[in-house]
């Protein structure tokens, strides 16, 4: 979807696995035309005791494309995409982590310019939806649905 502002996004905030993250990822880094590639990622639930580990490890993967230019963590087990990708080499402060989507939200809505390309992935538990709503209120074309219309 393509923002008013010239911005577009990726929106796939229903559900969240490792496997899923990598491959939306990939699909990020892949995607040409684009100034800034951003991953907005939540808190991948109930991955048991390797939680922490399999969230560093998509972080390291995501820095190591090469292609992403920010990634922001959001809640709980997130901090460790941070962590991972920092550890791989994206500079610190290309990364940010919110406890919460509503103050994800709040940064994101005021941080994409034009040439951005943003992925929002997570879960419905994290409440990522929150994220591309904020965009939807500010930097929709005229006709845009809302997530909820969209599964309608």
């Amino acid at each position: 979807m393509r923002f008013t502002n010239g911005a577009a996004l990726i929106n796939d905030c229903y559900n969240s696995s490792p496997a899923a993250l990598h491959a939306m990822i990939h699909l990020l880094a892949a995607t040409p035309n684009y100034h800034r590639r951003i991953l907005a990622a939540g808190e991948m639930r109930e991955l048991g005791a390797s939680s922490a580990e399999l969230h560093r490890e998509a972080g390291k993967f995501a820095a190591k494309t090469g292609k992403i230019d920010w990634i922001i963590g959001v809640a709980g087990h997130a901090v460790e995409i941070v962590e991972g990708a920092v550890a791989a080499g994206l500079p610190r402060e290309r990364t940010n982590f919110f406890t919460s989507s509503e103050e994800a939200a709040k940064f994101v809505e005021g941080f994409i310019v034009p040439g951005d390309l943003l992925l929002v992935k997570g879960s419905r538990g994290v409440k990522m939806e929150h994220i591309v709503e904020e965009l939807l209120a500010h930097h929709a074309s005229p006709g845009a649905r809302t997530p909820q219309e969209a599964r309608h």
